[in-house]
């Protein structure tokens, strides 16, 4: 498929959406301004048009929209605009509209980073499962990453998993389970989650014959990290805390930057090269794979890698190495909150995300499409 004009770029996120957060639209378009006028014409056509109620202000498909995806789109959109699944009727429900808003800052921020959400341009993720006419084979996004929506994979019969918080689900070299917990700690069912978790994994080996990963939580901002692992689930024991569903939890905030998370997340071959770089502050290597340590410095401080912002593992170097402390290695974006959580004995060493690309030979502007609008400034 040729590439698409901005205009209908948009009209397929808002498909995909169902009711896309209007604050996140300059995201979704490049520019703040841009996004702003296209949608100015979008509405004066009659294709979109804004829902402001119950604090919540989103943009949905008008009747013109919709028919002029399905004639233009068929293959992308027929799962979303079809029948009455929840992104074709949206519900007035502000609980409802709110999920909706909440995938859908997932699927703006899959596709600024450059990784594949259309059906037509990727492959199936359970084909013998949910067999598609409009599965092109194998093509991947960046790093071989493709991101699937729910109606991709959820069964009439998955009734087990029917309350799960999932809002998708990354394949790449590894395979995670995603969820957006906004701002705050979102709602958590473990036996469900679990029951995710099993099913999911279950397909995998069936269709995929690879494991899952993980999960990866996508957040407001670096600070509600903190609050993710501090978390015993509140008063009332439903609000996500760290168990034993997922042995690996990486934590994600909506920021531009932190699309170098999900490319190394989505590439085994990219972490071992910049693990490989960063082993060159060793003095003695970590021997157990399975430790927290990178291993040891010269004056035999402790080093850990903590850029992927695993929260098992950060918990763990908190709350069984405080009194040792080390040197904790992440990214720029992530070092106030770390400093925050890892005060002395810990030193806290920044990498800039530039001299990652630099190093690893990724071509920055073609991964993040020049979107140049950091989603924390605005919220």
């Amino acid at each position: 498929m040729g590439k698409r004009e901005r205009k209908d770029e948009m009209l397929l996120l808002m498909a995909l959406c169902g009711e896309m957060p209007a604050d996140w639209v300059g995201y979704a378009a490049g520019s703040d301004s841009y996004g702003a006028a296209l949608l100015t014409r979008l509405k004066k056509d009659g294709f979109v048009k804004l829902r402001s109620n119950d604090g919540l202000r989103g943009y949905l498909l008008r009747a013109k929209g919709k028919r002029y995806l399905l004639e233009k789109y068929q293959d992308d959109v027929q799962n979303y605009l079809s029948g009455s699944v929840s992104t074709n009727h949206v519900k007035s429900e502000p609980e409802k509209r709110l999920r909706l808003h909440r995938m859908g800052m997932v699927w703006i921020t899959c596709h600024a980073a450059g990784i594949r959400i259309f059906q037509s341009e990727k492959a199936e993720l359970f084909p013998t499962l949910h067999p598609s006419p409009s599965s092109k084979g194998t093509k991947k996004g960046r790093n071989g990453a493709s991101y699937y929506g729910t109606t991709e994979w959820k069964l009439e019969t998955d009734q087990e998993i029917k309350g799960a918080r999932a809002c998708g689900i990354l394949a790449a070299d590894s395979v995670y389970i995603v969820y957006n917990t906004m701002d705050s700690l979102m709602k958590w069912t473990q036996k469900t989650e679990r029951n995710l978790r099993n099913r999911i994994s279950l397909r995998l080996q069936k269709s995929r014959k690879g494991d899952l990963g993980g999960a990866i939580l996508f957040g407001g901002s670096m600070e509600v990290m903190g609050r993710l692992i501090a978390s015993d689930g509140g008063i009332k024991e439903n609000l996500f805390r760290l168990d034993d569903t997922y042995e690996n939890v990486y934590y994600v905030p909506f920021a531009r930057e932190a699309a170098l998370q999900l490319y190394l997340l989505s590439d085994c071959e990219g972490q071992k090269k910049l693990n490989s770089f960063l082993s060159t502050v060793l003095s003695t290597a970590r021997k157990d794979p399975y430790g927290l340590e990178a291993g040891r410095d010269e004056n035999g401080k402790p080093i850990y890698f903590c850029y992927l912002l695993e929260l098992w593992k950060l918990k763990r170097i908190w709350s069984q190495k405080a009194w040792e402390g080390g040197r904790i290695f992440c990214f720029t974006y992530q070092a106030k909150a770390l400093r925050d959580m890892f005060p002395e004995p810990f030193s806290i060493e920044a990498i800039r995300p530039e001299k990652v690309y630099q190093y690893l030979g990724w071509d920055r502007k073609r991964e993040e499409q020049q979107y140049g609008t950091d989603l924390q400034n605005r919220q």
